[in-house]
């Protein structure tokens, strides 16, 4: 078991051990997406873009309890994204490498494993891996959210700085995404200075059994080969020179 999370397990273990009744519950949050429209050259097309929107937001849901979690990109988003917004997320990402995309996160804390349901060029990929250790800093700032008292973590990711907020008084190591590790359940987080996931709903209720499951669809695929498959097509991709739009309809 490594040390660094053993601490943390440790410490939401003591917390735990004072809590009068199981613990368990579902976080909902808004995740923020900010439209970078490049211009393309074409005055007709970047005028249209100039009109759509520049931000997106989406629900996202947590379920956990203290020995799992499941965190699911798509459970609340029961409409269909509107046109403006479909072509404002083209725009923003037109002529880039197609990237993969987590739609859900299974975490088991008894066994520090983790299973990510991911999906890439309309494949889904089961992503079967243990725990790893985050390398988060804890800060000394405080801040509330909804009615919790939220401690402050960083952690450099991809070569940002991100901070999440987190809830000692829910003392599980869980959070949205990639975002967990920490003695307290995320509430928040921001990168580049900009709040891209906060919880907006926060219910302790022990969430339904069935709603708590490791996802099981998608080819089963270790962390290396996933990247693998992943660096292949993006190889291939830039190779043929390619927008993205062509490249899915090869």
């Amino acid at each position: 078991m490594r040390p660094a999370f053993l601490s943390i397990l440790l410490v939401a273990g003591t917390l735990l051990a004072a809590a009068q009744t199981p613990l368990g519950g579902t976080v909902v949050y808004t995740r923020s997406t900010t439209y970078t429209i490049n211009p393309t050259g074409n005055a007709e097309w970047d005028a249209y873009a100039k009109s759509l929107p520049t931000e997106g937001k989406f629900e996202k849901t947590l379920y956990f309890t203290s020995d799992a979690s499941l965190y699911d990109e798509s459970a609340l988003e029961k409409e269909e994204v509107s046109i403006p917004q479909q072509k404002a997320m083209f725009f923003a990402t037109y002529g880039e490498p197609p990237k993969p995309s987590l739609k859900s996160l299974y975490i088991n804390f008894q066994e520090e494993s983790k299973t990510a349901l991911q999906e890439f060029m309309t494949r889904e990929f089961l992503v079967e891996s243990e725990l790893e250790n985050k390398g988060w800093k804890l800060d000394p700032a405080r801040k509330k959210i909804g009615e919790y008292v939220c401690m402050k973590a960083s952690m450099i990711l991809e070569g940002d700085t991100v901070t999440a907020w987190f809830a000692p008084e829910i003392p599980v190591p869980a959070g949205p995404a990639e975002y967990y590790g920490l003695p307290g359940i995320v509430l928040a987080v921001e990168r580049l200075g900009e709040t891209i996931l906060l919880a907006t709903f926060i219910d302790l209720t022990p969430p339904p059994a069935e709603l708590l499951v490791k996802p099981d669809a998608g080819k089963k695929t270790s962390p290396e080969d996933f990247e693998s498959i992943v660096k292949e097509k993006l190889e291939e991709f830039k190779k043929n020179g390619q927008s993205k739009s062509d490249y899915y309809h090869k």
